[in-house]
């Protein structure tokens, strides 16, 4: 999978967010990893909702979306990258979809702080790739889980994982640890992996 069998442009490394200090800069999520977390994400429900928090260029939304058939969020607060993502979910629309009007389509970005989120409780797969500070991942999982259902089960997924975001989810006592993707830099670099918890 790449951006050219897509029709999008993910790979713009001039447009990183300035420096603040509870969000990181932009970085591309690489196709192979996206692969193997779908193909273990391959029995999910057709109303599952998969939302990533800082989605850059949306390369994973759409991809999960291609390779899985869900609806896909992205949210990013920077305004370049949220108009260049809207570019990249027309394209790749009229690619595969052009049956399919944009009001309808199951790819969608929003240009919005996370904070400002709200949740609708239709959320199941939410995906971190460290866009911003643990202080701001524990109170985006806290209203996760105040409107979350618990007649289903959803998934939190770490990309590239750090031991803060992991701490983080082990001390809300609700989230099990199910599954572990070694990434190709595992070896040496211990961080390279994809967690996946589960709740419900």
């Amino acid at each position: 999978m790449s951006d050219e069998e897509l029709n999008i442009m993910t790979h713009d490394g001039e447009r990183h967010f300035p420096a603040l200090r509870h969000y990181h800069r932009y970085e591309a999520t690489a196709y192979s990893d996206l692969v193997q977390l779908a193909d273990y994400l391959l029995t999910v429900a057709k109303n599952d909702h998969f939302v990533d928090f800082g989605s850059g260029l949306m390369r994973v939304p759409i991809a999960i979306h291609h390779l899985l058939g869900i609806k896909t969020t992205g949210i990013e607060l920077n305004k370049a990258l949220y108009l260049a993502s809207c570019q990249n979910i027309e394209q790749y629309r009229q690619t595969f979809h052009p049956a399919t009007d944009k009001a309808h389509f199951q790819v969608q970005a929003i240009n919005l702080n996370v904070l400002d989120y709200q949740f609708d409780g239709s959320e199941s797969m939410l995906f971190f790739f460290n866009p911003f500070s643990g202080e701001l991942f524990r109170t985006i999982i806290h209203r996760f889980l105040s409107s979350y259902p618990y007649k289903r089960r959803a998934f939190v997924i770490l990309y590239y994982a750090k031991h803060e975001y992991i701490d983080i989810l082990e001390q809300f006592g609700l989230f099990t640890e199910i599954h572990r993707i070694e990434l190709a830099g595992f070896k040496d670099d211990p961080d390279d992996i994809i967690v996946i918890y589960q709740i419900g």
